[in-house]
């Protein structure tokens, strides 16, 4: 809306044609129309572009409504506040302030692609039937319903007062709820006293029973509300959190669901760390059982959440005494058996060294593994676990160069039939897990036989769902069809290039450099670090990439700013590793500065543990286009990142990263972003290979590291989120 102080014109285009209007607008509420404007404008520039158009998304049409809803329609909305005279100041404020903070919702959530950017017309045109609802003293909730949470979160609120407000926000609460259920549980101190929490309760309580059982034995009010829960298996929850045990008994609610076990029996079988994880597999392999017999067994998820935490305290133990001998470093584990050894391997694929799951004293996670079982078959493993998370294992097999050990340890038949069953019915799955498994398994496998054998199964198993009419399953196998052919011959180059063609994908190979600036040319990029001992270290050892010939540093209390005085000009954020837990707090401060002085940064790099790395991704933003991970590269961390950022080119490592290969990275990253050149990951790892070819140890921890152009299990993401795409 364009002002004149202090009078303003406005210019409207109307469906019965165009007129100007002249408005007067006191220099009072100036002020909150200028408010106004800037978050136009932010929408506006957020394409990088100031021209009264807004691209949000690759259909002009689509386009053209969401450029008139935040345009002309919001100016009208204004005129029409200004023109009212039944409004006094106060409710001019509230409609004005009220449009403004919406807007500034819309905003900030496109910019985190928390909100589909086509549902402003649906925005805006709510608010001004909300606004005419109220002025009339009529409910809001009608209106609403019909809108997604996203959408309707912020704008709700601006209506407080109105009749229908508690019940639409309860409204938007539960289309919260029912989706998040994960991350609900924090969240339902203000809705305690509405009807639908009971079963939003309940339904958490059969995915993620954990979280209930945390709420329950807590002195909170939702402790209370769980407590008069009616739901049967609520109440079992409560009654497990009456034990001083509670946590490690949670996993076992089958049980004690099906009377086969009782909270005392329970409670003295688990007091001992060791039996407790043993207690765990045995337990783990009976569920199993019963999900391949068609049952949904209600403590899996737990059991999972269990058995990870604790198998990552073991491996963190290993990890921690590398430099020590075999007998040293692997005591702990010294008692387990075959299947305990199993279920430390596929829970620890987030953290495991490759010298903790194999070496060459044989004394690694995989190696004793093999070693205790009598006879050593892989396959009889495998009927040990009740094929339990297999692909995972067999991934990271391939990952860890042990599969091809693996399978000649059975029966060539039964081997087949393990890597036939291993790349089958991936279109049944919940999620794209096992066949982004599958996807990565195929680059790092190197038998040439064993390549053509899962390259002729996919072919079989896509013939086999086209033949069904299975859209889902054709997509997978579609897809991974096409990556699996195009690594066959050719260059790094040459392969990535055909392949982002055949995948109808961007360049995968390199990143052009005129996506990295913004607007005014610079180039910004955010660093996180966390506040434990390795934190300190890999801040103190990121800081000397920067010698104060060619950057500025500059630090307050909660981060770093590095300018570049050379080069084409570069700004790097770090957040200051604070002692925990004010290090999230650094984060945050930095996030709110950097979201008022409306910074998007282009790199993203993650300095930390997989357990710091959900902070570091939920500050992500859409604008993402180099994202560093380290160790993170997990198919959820995968997901999220080109969920947030779908142009994300990702970089990875199989296990623990290294500042001793993270500096050389960043450094050559920096040195081709400062020379304005495209970032060309094949000619970035040739010569960081030439660069560690001297150095063994690093070179081995360097090896692990995946670069975008061979992340298989990132392309595969892009590439179906992109047939899926076009195909709604």
């Amino acid at each position: 809306m364009k002002k004149i102080l202090p009078v303003i014109c406005i210019g409207l285009i109307y469906s019965g044609g165009a007129f100007a209007q002249e408005i007067k607008v006191p220099i009072h509420r100036q002020i909150f129309h200028d408010n106004i404007d800037k978050e136009q404008v932010a929408a506006d520039k957020f394409d990088g572009k100031t021209d009264n158009f807004v691209k949000a998304t690759e259909d002009e049409t689509i386009n053209l409504q969401v450029t008139n809803a935040l345009m002309k329609q919001v100016d009208a909305i204004q005129v029409e506040i200004e023109r009212d005279t039944a409004l006094d100041q106060r409710l001019k404020v509230k409609y004005l302030t009220g449009l403004q903070q919406v807007l500034k919702d819309y905003n900030t959530k496109r910019s985190f692609r928390r909100i589909e950017p086509d549902e402003a017309p649906a925005i805006v045109n709510a608010y001004r039937n909300m606004m005419h609802a109220d002025i009339q003293g009529k409910s809001i909730y009608p209106i609403a319903r019909t809108l997604s949470f996203e959408a309707g979160e912020r704008l709700v609120e601006v209506y407080k007062d109105n009749p229908g407000f508690k019940e639409a926000r309860g409204e938007m609460f539960a289309k919260y709820a029912f989706r998040n259920l994960e991350d609900i549980m924090p969240k339902l101190g203000p809705y305690l006293d509405y009807p639908v929490t009971d079963s939003v309760i309940a339904a958490v309580a059969r995915k993620y029973p954990n979280q209930v059982l945390t709420y329950a034995t807590s002195y909170t009010p939702t402790a209370s509300a769980i407590r008069r829960n009616q739901d049967p298996l609520v109440q079992q929850i409560v009654q497990i959190g009456r034990s001083s045990q509670s946590t490690r008994l949670m996993p076992f609610i089958d049980q004690l669901l099906d009377g086969t076990t009782t909270i005392p029996e329970l409670e003295s079988a688990v007091a001992d760390d060791y039996n407790y994880f043993r207690k765990m597999v045995q337990a783990a392999i009976a569920l199993q059982k019963r999900k391949a017999n068609g049952q949904e067994p209600l403590g899996l998820k737990a059991m999972q959440e269990n058995m990870h935490a604790k198998s990552l305290r073991y491996i963190r133990e290993v990890n921690d005494l590398h430099e020590e001998g075999p007998a040293v470093r692997f005591r702990i584990v010294k008692d387990f058996t075959p299947e305990e050894l199993y279920y430390l391997i596929v829970n620890g694929q987030e953290e495991l060294y490759t010298s903790s799951y194999t070496n060459a004293a044989k004394a690694g996670l995989y190696d004793q593994m093999m070693l205790r079982m009598k006879p050593p078959r892989g396959d009889s493993l495998l009927m040990l676990v009740s094929f339990d998370r297999f692909k995972k294992f067999i991934a990271m097999a391939a990952g860890f160069n042990t599969l091809d050990h693996f399978l000649k340890s059975m029966d060539p038949e039964n081997a087949n039939y393990l890597m036939v069953k291993f790349v089958r019915s991936l279109e049944k799955t919940e999620d794209l897990e096992d066949a982004v498994d599958v996807a990565n398994s195929f680059g790092s496998i190197r038998d040439p036989k064993l390549l053509d054998f899962l390259r002729d199964e996919v072919r079989k198993n896509l013939v086999f769902v086209t033949g069904k009419k299975d859209k889902r399953g054709t997509t997978i196998y579609g897809l991974l069809n096409s990556i699996f052919s195009e690594q066959a011959g050719g260059t790094d180059s040459s392969r990535a290039s055909d392949m982002a063609a055949k995948l109808q994908l961007p360049p995968i190979n390199f990143v052009e450099f005129n996506t990295l600036p913004n607007d005014s040319g610079r180039i910004y990029q955010q660093v996180f670090f966390y506040g434990d001992e390795d934190g300190l270290i890999s801040y103190r050892s990121f800081m000397g990439n920067f010698p104060s010939s060619e950057w500025h540093v500059t630090k307050n209390t909660y981060w770093t700013t590095i300018t570049s005085t050379k080069g084409k000009p570069t700004t790097i954020f770090a957040n200051n590793p604070l002692p925990e837990p004010e290090d999230k707090t650094a984060i945050e401060k930095l996030a709110e500065y950097l979201d008022e002085k409306d910074i998007h940064p282009t790199v993203f790099i993650h300095r930390g543990h997989s357990y710091h790395v959900n902070t570091t991704l939920d500050n992500l933003q859409s604008t993402a286009r180099i994202v560093i991970l380290g160790s993170c590269g997990g198919y959820h961390n995968l997901a999220t990142v080109l969920e947030k950022a779908p142009d994300a080119h990702i970089i990875s490592s199989k296990q623990v990263g290294t500042y001793r290969v993270n500096e050389p990275i960043i450094r050559s990253l920096e040195e081709v972003i400062r020379a304005g050149k495209d970032v060309d990951w094949v000619q970035m790892w040739v010569g960081l290979s030439k660069r560690f070819a001297g150095d063994a140890g690093s070179k081995t921890l360097f090896d692990d590291y995946v670069p975008p152009h061979k992340n298989l299990g990132a392309i595969f993401i892009k590439a179906y989120r992109q047939v899926m795409k076009e195909t709604n």
